[in-house]
């Protein structure tokens, strides 16, 4: 090789060395980018039973507000639903302050999922929790909101992708967003340990998606919780607090006839849970049904009962006709949950569920021993199906009416003359 081609190769080689070092670091930056992103994966699109808080990493400037500026009519479906007061609401309140059972972050995780105080564990008291209530900081005021459920890594989460949606913000596609498991990861957990934070023990504290999987292979057809709490996407999402969505999943009949020897009246009751997929009432243990049957004379007047001679609650399967010697007559469906189901007491015996399943059908037959003095009189009967969302010890302790914790959902009225047939 001769002096010239020496030069120009030693002209080139430090040239190539450079972008060789260049391509090394580059290299090297992805793989120290794998390997960040492998010690911090994106956020969870599923809500995770209260153990933690969401982490949605959106720009400060984005906002429910914001989202209403385009999506006028579910914002305005989403400020008057129960999602929206899930944090504020005097009952939340008062149970989550509570010194017995309440007081955990883990409350404030699920019914205001964007707090900052993530680093707190889930059965800690969350700080300042007093004073949360009183100041009630905006992410507190936001309660489940447009961001906690539909961003995720700064992005939006849809079902659908479409071309305009990407032009106004990021959009991540989460079919994740139309299952039963999206709405579990809030309204199905367990009770928690007191010791360690992410420890579950006894029975599910609610059990909505349990009780919709049992639905499904009973032969139901809804796909998800949303064919029903959110119908054309509607962000209302009502449940419990809705009569008119208790009144679609629950029939009440009533009938009543005279009855001459002996002298009374046969009244049947019967309540049907229908177009629902879980057990009614569904949601927390402290809900519960109760349907009450009663009679009056033509002047609203209880009428005087006969005494019954024999007892009224014999031991072993319920009669097929309940003899009455009081007035009026109340059944409960509710879900105790004892020391066994709350995992405190293996030895402890269990709890009734007494709730209706789905498409079950309950009828109550009673007989109201009567004496009739006055071949004019006629009696009214009468049953109201009400929803309690709060049992009648807690309603007294944290001071609330029965106006605020109960209404009727259905009632039917039969008016019945003695001696006359139908």
């Amino acid at each position: 090789m001769n002096s010239k081609s020496l030069r120009k190769r030693s002209n080139w080689m430090p040239g190539v060395v450079i972008l060789l070092v260049i391509a090394g670091i580059i290299v090297a930056g992805i793989r120290l980018q794998d390997v960040l992103q492998a010690s911090s994966p994106p956020a969870s699109i599923l809500f995770d039973h209260g153990l933690s808080s969401v982490k949605i990493e959106a720009p400060s400037t984005w906002s429910n507000r914001q989202c209403g500026s385009c999506h006028q009519q579910e914002y305005q479906q989403w400020q008057v639903s129960r999602h929206a007061a899930a944090a504020t609401n005097k009952k939340f309140q008062a149970q989550c302050t509570q010194s017995i059972g309440g007081r955990r972050q883990w409350c404030i995780n699920c019914h205001a999922p964007t707090t900052p105080d993530g680093d707190r564990l889930p059965t800690q008291e969350p700080r300042n929790l007093d004073g949360l209530f009183s100041e009630q900081p905006p992410w507190l005021v936001a309660g489940v909101d447009c961001l906690a459920c539909h961003v995720r890594n700064g992005k939006i989460l849809t079902t659908h992708v479409s071309t305009k949606g990407q032009q106004a913000h990021p959009l991540q596609l989460a079919p994740e967003l139309g299952t039963a498991e999206f709405c579990a990861g809030c309204h199905q957990f367990a009770f928690k340990s007191t010791t360690f934070g992410d420890e579950f023990h006894g029975q599910l504290q609610q059990a909505s998606l349990e009780e919709f999987l049992d639905f499904r292979r009973s032969g139901g057809v809804e796909e998800s919780c949303l064919d029903c709490h959110m119908p054309g996407g509607n962000h209302l999402m009502p449940g419990g607090y809705s009569n008119t969505m208790l009144q679609q999943a629950l029939d009440l009949e009533l009938r009543a006839d005279w009855q001459p020897d002996p002298t009374g009246l046969l009244v049947t009751v019967s309540v049907t849970a229908d177009h629902v997929g879980h057990r009614v009432p569904g949601g927390e243990h402290f809900r519960y049904l109760t349907l009450s049957t009663d009679v009056a004379d033509r002047g609203g007047s209880l009428p005087e009962l006969v005494e019954a001679t024999e007892p009224t609650a014999a031991p072993g399967p319920r009669p097929k006709v309940l003899r009455l010697t009081g007035l009026p007559q109340t059944e409960t469906m509710r879900r105790d949950l004892g020391l066994l189901e709350r995992g405190l007491d293996p030895t402890e015996a269990p709890q009734a569920d007494t709730r209706l399943r789905p498409g079950e059908k309950r009828t109550y037959r009673y007989f109201v021993p009567i004496v009739v003095n006055d071949a004019s009189s006629s009696f009214r009967v009468t049953a109201e199906l009400k929803y309690h969302k709060m049992n009648d010890r807690d309603a007294e302790r944290f001071g609330f009416t029965p106006a605020e914790v109960v209404h009727t959902v259905l009632r039917a009225e039969e008016s019945v003359q003695p001696g006359t047939d139908r």
